[in-house]
């Protein structure tokens, strides 16, 4: 919850009034908007 409030500017009421299907779903996104940031500094870092 950390993260969608820093990088997406959530408040955590936004997130624990969601339903359960969606929490999941916010949680696959945020996790795949992480890898793709993790790969980009991966790239930039071995240039």
């Amino acid at each position: 919850m950390y993260l969608l409030f820093r990088y997406k500017q959530w408040e955590p009421s936004k997130y624990y009034n969601l339903g359960y299907g969606e929490k999941k779903i916010v949680c696959a996104f945020l996790h795949q908007e992480l890898e793709e940031r993790n790969k980009e500094y991966e790239a930039l870092n071995n240039m």
